[in-house]
C-alpha cells in the first residue's frame, strides 16, 4: 500500500515575499497564454517562471525555458527568496471555497509518496495521458531536479479517521494563509512532530491511492526515477527520485468537489443539424427546452432530473437547447462491444462513444486533437464559443461521481478524456520538493 514520508520542502521566504498570492499560480495546464503573461507581470519571483516559462524565438537546446527555470530556482535559493525546511515535515493543506452559497473546506496533506508503476501496486490512474505533456514535464524535471507542483491523490477513509487526525493538527495558526486570485482561501500547516508524522505514515500504509490530477507528472516521475536509477548504478537504497510530492485527500472529505468538463464540438463533416437530430432520436429521447435559455434554467433541467445518462445540447444556428436522455441501451452493446466496455456506465463515455464518435463521426483518435473537441468548465463560456461560430454544438454533463472514479481506477481502466474536474485546483508554489 501507500508508502509516504516527510521531507524538507522548499517554501517562499515570507520575510521577503510578504504577499504570497503574488507568486502562486494554478497548475500549468489550466493557464492560458494571457494568464501566463499576467503572472509574469505580477511579480518577478512568481512560480510561473519555473513551472510554465515562456518560449523565446532565439531559444536553443542549451538555453531555453527549462534552463532558465533551473537558473531562476538556483538564484532564488541562493538569495533567500526560497528557503528549505530545517527538518523533515508533512504539510497539512486546506482550501476553503464557495460552492453555491456554502463555504466548503477541502483538507489534505502534502508528503512524499514512493513511486510505483501503474500496472501493479496500489497507486491507480483514471485518465489517459498524451506524449507531449510528458516530454515537457520531463525536460523541466531534469533541468530543475525538483517537483515544482504536487500530484493530487485520493485515498479511502470510510470512518474519516485520518481526516479527524488532520483536524487535530490544525489547532494552531497556519504558517501560510492567503487568498488566491480565484478567491479560494489557502492555508498550510507545517507538521514536524515525529509522533504525529509516524502515526500518519502508519495509517497510510493500509491505503491505496487514486490519482485525481497530475497523471502526466506522475508518469514523468516514473521515467525520471528510472533514469536516476541507471545513472546511479541501480543502488539498493532509495534515491530522492524514487519519491514524488503529492497532496493526499480523503475520498470522504466534505470539501471534495468534482465539476463536469462540458464538451464543445466543431469541424463536424457535412454539418446539417436537421440530419443529426433524427440520428440522435434513434438512441435518445430528445426534448426541446426552448430558445435563449439561461444557464440556470437549462442546468436545472439537467441536475434536478433523476434520469440516468442525460445531457443538455446547445445548437448555435437555431439558438436552441435540447435535453437528451438515453432511451435505447442496446446501442451501448454495439458501441462498447470491443472497446472500453466500462464506459457504458459513464455519461462522458456515452457522450464520446455514441454521440461524438458514432453520430457526429469524430473518431476517438481525433478527440485528443484540438481541432474537434474543447473542454470547458464554465457554462456561459461554452455558449459564447458556439454563438461566436467557433464551435457547432455544446454538450453539458452532470459531474462524474467519486465512486465511479474509484471503480474504474480499481479495475486499472481509464475514463474518457477530461471526465473529472476537481475543484478547486491545487496551488503551484506553496511547497516545492528538491530531488537533490
Amino acid at each position: 500500500m501507500a508508502i509516504i514520508k516527510p521531507f524538507r520542502g522548499l517554501r517562499y521566504n515570507q520575510d521577503v515575499i510578504t504577499d504570497l498570492s503574488s507568486v502562486m499560480t494554478p497548475p500549468y495546464d489550466v493557464i492560458s497564454p494571457q494568464e501566463q503573461e499576467r503572472y509574469y507581470q505580477t511579480h518577478p519571483n512568481n512560480i510561473i517562471r519555473l513551472d510554465f516559462g515562456k518560449d523565446f524565438p532565439n531559444d536553443t537546446e542549451k538555453a531555453n525555458k527549462y534552463t532558465r527555470a533551473a537558473e531562476f530556482l538556483g538564484a532564488w535559493r541562493k538569495n533567500g527568496i526560497i528557503k528549505r525546511e530545517d527538518t523533515p515535515a508533512i504539510y497539512i493543506y486546506d482550501q476553503e471555497f464557495l460552492s453555491g452559497t456554502e463555504w466548503l473546506v477541502r483538507r489534505g496533506f502534502i508528503a512524499l509518496v514512493k513511486l510505483e508503476p501503474f500496472d501493479k501496486g496500489s497507486i491507480y490512474p483514471h485518465e489517459q495521458t498524451l506524449p507531449g505533456p510528458k516530454v515537457d514535464r520531463l525536460k523541466l524535471t531534469q533541468a530543475c531536479q525538483a517537483n515544482l507542483s504536487s500530484i493530487f491523490a485520493l485515498f479511502p477513509d470510510e470512518h474519516n479517521a485520518i481526516d479527524a487526525d488532520l483536524l487535530t493538527m490544525t489547532d494552531t495558526r497556519p504558517a501560510i494563509d492567503f487568498v488566491d486570485d480565484t478567491r479560494v482561501k489557502n492555508r498550510l500547516w507545517v507538521i514536524k512532530d515525529e509522533q504525529k508524522i509516524n502515526s500518519l505514515v502508519a495509517r497510510m500504509k493500509e491505503k491505496p491511492l487514486f490519482i485525481a490530477d497530475g497523471h502526466h507528472r506522475y508518469e514523468t516521475a516514473l521515467v525520471y526515477k528510472e533514469q536516476m536509477q541507471k545513472e546511479n548504478g541501480n543502488p539498493r537504497n532509495d534515491l530522492p527520485s524514487d519519491y514524488v510530492m503529492m497532496v493526499c485527500v480523503s475520498m470522504n472529505n466534505n470539501g471534495l468537489k468534482i465539476l463536469p468538463a462540458h464538451r464543445l464540438v466543431r469541424n463536424i463533416k457535412n454539418y446539417r443539424f436537421d440530419q443529426i437530430l433524427p440520428l440522435l432520436q434513434e438512441s435518445f429521447k430528445v426534448e426541446l427546452l426552448g430558445k435563449g435559455c439561461t444557464v440556470k434554467d437549462f442546468m436545472s433541467h439537467l441536475n434536478n432530473g433523476s434520469e440516468a445518462h442525460a445531457f443538455i445540447m446547445y445548437e448555435g444556428q437555431e439558438d436552441a437547447y435540447y435535453k437528451l436522455q438515453l432511451s435505447n441501451e442496446k446501442v451501448l452493446d454495439v458501441v462498447f462491444a470491443a472497446d472500453h466496455p466500462e464506459w457504458r456506465r459513464l455519461d462522458a463515455g456515452i457522450l464520446h462513444g455514441v454521440i461524438i464518435d458514432k453520430i457526429l463521426g469524430i473518431a476517438a483518435s481525433d478527440v485528443t486533437a484540438k481541432d474537434y473537441v474543447k473542454y470547458v468548465k464554465d457554462e456561459a463560456d461554452a455558449i459564447s464559443f458556439v454563438q461566436s461560430g467557433q464551435y457547432q454544438l455544446a454538450f453539458f454533463l452532470k459531474p462524474t461521481r467519486i465512486e465511479q472514479v474509484r471503480e474504474i481506477a480499481s479495475a486499472r481502466k481509464v475514463m474518457p478524456p477530461k471526465s473529472t474536474y476537481f475543484y478547486p485546483k491545487l496551488v503551484t508554489g506553496i511547497v516545492i520538493n528538491s530531488l537533490t
